[in-house]
């Protein structure tokens, strides 16, 4: 079996977040965002042309020229500004999955606390009734009592085994969950091995979601939209170019009315600048059209994520009042009243004064009562975990 390693909740959220694949992958993508930043000034290739031959007159001549296309600057710097507005929304994406993966490890954390609560209490149930279905065969063996005790505390004991096998199977289950958010091999266990309720102070403001970067990533794409949109604009500007140009005319040339011979080491320049006005609407007015489209949904998509992620916090805090009762219930009344249950009952059944199928019955009692309080703790837990995704917490 491999050896397990204990570990605290902050120490798995911190090495998830430092190994986990999909937190990587993220940072990676903002890497990308930010490497792509250059693009936005990205131009034209210039263009170089030679020509030789016999161009002005019998004699060979020779010509080149540069020329480079501009788009209005208008586009670089509506280019610039959605570059930064990609890198703002990949790093609160960054951040929403950090968020997402941090809630998983608490999850599963609190889950195999749990687990192991859950297997220790069901452990203290089998010791109890290996016993007494020792002491019920040994009764019948020797005639005390019918085989009706024997087969109740069999079947006892057997039910618990059965889920204790299931318990365990459940806690592999979560260490491998762990592993795979962790991104190792090594089974860790929570430094938590008593299952205990989790500290929260609820806040009951609509600022409480604020902090929630998937919140903001949803807003953030509704300025990456409104920035595409500018851009497709300014795209309906004119186009600018520049060029430069060289070429030899040899042969007698009339300057200022006095013949002049020009000969190959002799070059004519000039300088071209051109503008490219669109004439032809049609494909920016669609693109234009699109454009806006995308903001109206990219703001309608944002406004229906925080109205939806505004009510299920209400919600939650209503559950969390819920749960908050059912387990001071069970803390202050339900517990005890068990522990005294299982105290007394087995006084009298020491005793004489109780037989043995009502003790298994008030011990039954007990016992469930004890484990629907681990329930009501874990779903207590669960809950505030939940909570704590929705107002972006992520430690």
């Amino acid at each position: 079996a491999q050896q397990s390693k204990v570990i605290t909740l902050h120490e798995a959220i911190q090495m998830a977040l430092d190994s986990n694949l999909s937190v990587r992958s993220s940072a990676y993508s903002v890497e990308r965002e930010k490497a792509l930043k250059g693009t936005a000034w990205d131009f034209d290739k210039t263009e170089v042309t030679m020509e030789y031959g016999q161009m002005n007159s019998y004699t060979k001549d020779n010509s080149y020229s540069v020329s480079q296309s501009f788009a209005f600057p208008t586009v670089y710097l509506n280019q610039s500004k959605l570059a930064n507005a990609k890198i703002k929304e990949s790093e609160l994406q960054l951040q929403g999955t950090q968020l997402e993966t941090a809630t998983n490890v608490k999850q599963v954390y609190w889950q195999l606390a749990y687990l192991h609560a859950k297997e220790k209490l069901l452990r203290y149930q089998d010791s109890l009734f290996a016993g007494f279905l020792k002491a019920a065969e040994l009764k019948t063996k020797v005639g005390e009592t019918n085989r009706l005790e024997m087969i109740t505390a069999r079947s006892q004991s057997m039910e618990v085994q059965n889920q204790l096998r299931q318990t365990t199977a459940d806690i592999s289950i979560c260490h491998r969950k762990l592993q795979a958010l962790l991104n190792t091999d090594i089974v860790f266990t929570p430094a938590d091995t008593i299952l205990r309720r989790m500290a929260y102070m609820p806040d009951t403001t609509r600022v409480a979601i604020a902090q929630n970067p998937l919140l903001n990533y949803s807003q953030q794409q509704v300025k990456v939209a409104q920035v595409e949109q500018k851009l497709e604009v300014s795209r309906m500007l004119p186009d600018l170019s520049i060029g430069y140009s060289s070429q030899t005319m040899q042969g007698t040339q009339d300057v200022n009315g006095i013949p002049k011979v020009f000969g190959s080491g002799d070059r004519f320049n000039a300088i071209q600048v051109g503008i490219s006005v669109p004439v032809l609407f049609t494909g920016h007015t669609s693109r234009n059209k699109a454009a806006k489209i995308h903001v109206n949904k990219a703001r309608t998509d944002a406004e229906s994520y925080t109205k939806e992620l505004l009510q299920s916090y209400r919600s939650l805090l209503d559950e969390y009042a819920k749960q908050t009762g059912s387990v001071k219930y069970y803390e202050e009344q339900a517990v005890p009243e068990a522990d005294l249950i299982i105290a007394q009952s087995t006084r009298e059944y020491k005793a004489g004064a109780m037989e043995y199928l009502d003790y298994i019955l008030s011990l039954d009692r007990a016992l469930k009562i004890r484990q629907n309080y681990l329930d009501a703790v874990n779903s207590y837990n669960q809950t505030i975990i939940t909570i704590e995704f929705l107002t972006g917490k992520t430690f």
